[in-house]
């Protein structure tokens, strides 16, 4: 008889727990590999790289654009004490190519405006028991402004989120500016723009305002003051070169602005009008372009009085050049808009000791004088308040030095006091809807509101004077230009006076 061992049953398969086991794990798998992914392709919380392998997105300072490491950890420090205060806040994004790679706004010029955002902002969290506090962003749109609708749509999505109450900046006058601007017209958020200057930019729908001039008020300024010349000096001869490229709002604005301001101020110009043509695609060949222009200008026995320059910084720099090639002398003025401070802000410092040497040489042996017509200086400060010590700038002055760590010379290019000014008007507004509308959440709406009441006796006391705005167009009212004296670099580098204030000019239209 045979013996039959037991044997126990076999667990039954469990083949839906194991199938989820596997799902589960390959889901871990592929999460950890995505993470991977989006770490690799994210410059920091924000800040994303782009297929061009730059970062571009919205900061709160945790993450540090091109040149402004020291400034980026200031910010954030900033931010950081607001949050730990535990009072309610509102907060201000400050637009622009961070990096540079704007035409001829480098990134010098950027670090300088947002120098004077964070002094701003430091200046009104300071401001003892007054609320909101204010914390400030940094949104960078990528070179020549490339990505500024992906950093747009996410300045729209922040509004409710982190109580985005405006943005500040712009600092490039382009098509793609103008496009961001109606986008957070459209979206119901108020900004102040910076440095920005093309005429476009101005609508009477209510969302935009500037502390900078619009290239029209320029233009009637310069006309104002070469007819002035021509007053004084008969047979003063003025001609004019333009930048034929219609991409450029900035430059064909300058141009037609001009015009328009010349038949009205009824100054004499040359029929002849000297043209050439910018662009990015043609960087390499504008300067040939330029040296013909030189040619044409300099090279009668008699060069004219003065030359109205309407393109941007970039095309000056090289005009300048050409003039002074091969030793030519070239005695007359030239006179361009608020883009000419530019000539230096494409070179900064020891990488363009070459650059800078060369621009030194040619100036100097073309005996040019430059000016141009700038959107403020530290001189106007001091006229508009009655003189050193009676203003705001002093103490804003003393701020850059100790707070930010700059030579104060920066801020004779006005830049400073511009980011300044932009940031500084928006947190008031934001302290005025406090009061006008009590003390729950400040929202854009209401800033816009207080923008819109930004005239008459509820102006802002600016660095650069006085701010108050068309209540129609935005656009600043009451405020002074400067003439401003653009001065060869030494032979080191660009320190020392090379903004000279010459005068006020009224920005009348």
């Amino acid at each position: 008889m045979s013996t039959r061992l037991f044997e126990p049953p076999r667990p039954p398969r469990r083949w839906g727990l194991w199938i989820i086991s596997v799902l589960v794990a390959a889901a871990v798998v592929v999460a950890a590999v995505v993470q991977i992914v989006e770490t690799n392709g994210r410059c920091g919380e924000g800040v994303r790289e782009v297929a061009d392998g730059e970062c571009v997105g919205v900061t709160d300072g945790a993450y540090a654009f091109g040149n402004m490491k020291s400034l980026s950890d200031r910010i954030r420090a900033e931010n950081d004490e607001v949050a730990k205060s535990g009072e309610r806040s509102v907060a201000i994004a400050y637009l622009e190519a961070m990096a540079g790679g704007s035409a001829d706004r480098g990134p010098e010029a950027t670090r300088q405006a947002i120098s004077g955002a964070y002094l701003a902002q430091r200046a009104l969290n300071a401001e003892r028991s007054t609320l909101p506090k204010i914390r400030l962003l940094l949104a960078n749109t990528g070179r020549g402004d490339r990505h500024w609708r992906q950093v747009v749509d996410q300045l729209i999505a922040m509004k409710d989120k982190e109580r985005l109450v405006a943005v500040a900046g712009f600092g490039q006058s382009n098509d793609r500016t103008m496009r961001a601007v109606q986008r957070l017209r459209a979206a119901g958020l108020p900004m102040v723009g910076a440095t920005v200057a093309a005429d476009g930019l101005s609508s009477r729908t209510a969302g935009f305002y500037r502390v900078s001039f619009p290239n029209r008020d320029q233009t009637a300024a310069a006309a104002g003051y070469l007819k002035e010349q021509q007053r004084k000096h008969p047979g003063y001869r003025v001609q004019v070169i333009r930048d034929g490229n219609e991409k450029d709002n900035y430059n064909t604005s300058l141009y037609e602005d001009f015009s328009r301001a010349a038949r009205r101020a009824g100054l004499d110009v040359d029929d002849e009008i000297i043209p050439f043509r910018s662009g990015e695609d043609e960087a390499a060949t504008a300067g040939n372009a330029l040296s013909l222009v030189a040619d044409k200008v300099c090279g009668d026995p008699k060069p004219p009085d003065a030359v109205y320059f309407a393109g941007r910084g970039r095309e000056l720099r090289r005009f300048i050049e050409a003039a002074g090639e091969g030793g030519r002398h070239c005695r007359t003025t030239v006179l361009s808009g608020s883009s000419a401070l530019g000539i230096y802000f494409d070179t900064g410092g020891d990488r363009h000791r070459a650059e800078l040497a060369t621009l030194a040489e040619r100036w100097k042996d073309s005996q040019l004088t430059v000016y141009y017509t700038a959107f403020t200086h530290p001189a106007i400060s001091k006229e508009v308040y009655g003189g050193a010590g009676n203003g705001p700038f002093d103490d804003f002055e003393r701020a850059y030095r100790t707070a930010v760590g700059g030579p104060t010379t920066d801020l004779a290019s006005g830049q400073a006091m511009l980011g300044h000014d932009a940031t500084y008007t928006i947190g008031k507004a934001a302290r005025n809807a406090v009061g006008v509308y009590g003390t729950r959440q400040v929202t854009a709406r209401m800033v816009l509101a207080m923008l819109e009441q930004t005239n008459g006796r509820s102006r802002v006391r600016g660095i650069s004077g006085y701010i108050a705005f068309d209540p129609d167009t935005g656009e600043p009212v009451d405020r002074p230009l400067a003439l401003v004296e653009l001065r060869r670099p030494t032979d080191t580098g660009e320190a020392g006076d090379i903004y000279r204030f010459v005068t006020g000019l009224s920005a009348g239209r």
